[in-house]
């Protein structure tokens, strides 16, 4: 955020500090590479001097890593990832996990030729480290093994319900939607990386782990709907 005639206000992500506010002096005008080390969504190792109200950037240094491309869409889901670890830290109350989950999940959108699917890994990790994993393996009504065949996604539930105990008229998940998430859920991100996931199908399974995340914070995250109206102009 930029503050007065020169200064610019940054929200830091640490590791062992959770959220930090810092301001930069004089960033705007100075010829230094500082506002470059600085950019939205890069891991820097910070220097900062404790302020009264803000501590102060003293310097900055880019940690090697995959660099995040301009581009809109790139831009909007590293957005979700950043929204979300904000939404969970507090001030100065660092949440064991969260800065190497944020940290990798915009590596990967980096990385992912496809950020959609950085993304979706992100978010069931972010579900799982906030203990609001869903579940895939059991009826959540029924408490039933689920057998290979669609099923409902509920998230005030908890997870997926099978045919027999979803209400009528609710939408099933196919069973590649299932297994998808399974396999996500399963935190290999190298098995998750061979599957080939079409838009559609990619698409069933974003839009699970979108509800799941946005009831359980109980509120919408702006950095998903963007992506919504994205891809409802596409």
């Amino acid at each position: 955020m930029d503050y007065g005639e020169a200064d610019r206000i940054f929200t830091l992500l640490t590791r062992h500090h959770g959220k930090v506010g810092a301001i930069a002096k004089g960033i705007r005008r100075s010829t230094r590479s500082l506002a470059a080390t600085l950019e939205l969504f890069s891991t820097v190792d910070v220097q900062l001097a404790r302020g009264r109200d803000l501590d102060v950037v003293v310097q900055a240094v880019r940690l090697p890593g995959p660099r995040l491309v301009a581009d809109l869409e790139r831009t909007a889901h590293a957005a979700v990832i950043a929204e979300l670890a904000d939404r969970v830290t507090e001030e100065r109350h660092p949440l064991e996990g969260v800065f190497e989950l944020t940290v990798r999940g915009l590596e990967e959108v980096a990385r992912e030729p496809e950020p959609r699917r950085a993304t979706v890994y992100f978010m069931m990790a972010a579900l799982d480290l906030l203990g609001y994993a869903p579940e895939l393996a059991r009826c959540v009504a029924c408490h039933r093994p689920l057998p290979e065949a669609p099923a409902a996604f509920s998230p005030p539930a908890g997870g997926l319900v099978c045919a027999d105990c979803a209400p009528p008229g609710v939408p099933l998940l196919p069973i590649q939607a299932l297994k998808v998430l399974r396999v996500v859920a399963s935190g290999s991100i190298e098995l998750y990386r061979r599957l080939r996931l079409e838009p559609p199908l990619l698409a069933e399974v974003e839009g699970a782990l979108e509800a799941q995340l946005e009831y359980h914070l109980d509120r919408r995250l702006k950095s998903l709907r963007i992506l919504r109206q994205m891809r409802s102009c596409e």
